[in-house]
């Protein structure tokens, strides 16, 4: 789904709400926690293969359960690509607005906007 917006053009809608370059957006902590060096991500732009998708894993998530898989690194011996201390990265404010512009990617994504 793209929106216009006056100023700068179509954008994607998760690009909309993420914010318009500021540094505390979601859409920028995304890109400065390096996020999309491992995982692909539409709304980013990103084509990371290392992670998992997200443009296919994000509609399954609300936001809890996303604050527990980049906060939580020890999920009971599986295989966790996550850095351990990736949640301790971010104070709460940045986790949250990295949160959100997941959880508005994943509904872009289930409406036909990912890949």
């Amino acid at each position: 789904m793209t929106i216009t917006d006056d100023d700068e053009g179509p954008r994607p809608r998760a690009t909309m709400i993420a914010g318009r370059g500021d540094s505390t957006s979601g859409g920028a902590i995304f890109a400065r926690m390096g996020c999309g060096s491992c995982h692909h991500l539409s709304a980013a732009g990103s084509s990371g293969e290392i992670g998992p998708d997200l443009d296919q894993r994000l509609p399954a998530h609300d936001r809890a359960s996303l604050i527990a898989v980049i906060t939580d690194s020890d999920r009971s011996g599986d295989f966790v690509g996550m850095p351990e201390d990736f949640g301790r990265r971010m104070n709460a404010t940045e986790l949250n607005a990295l949160v959100g512009f997941l959880l508005a990617a994943g509904g872009e994504a289930a409406a036909g906007g990912g890949r």
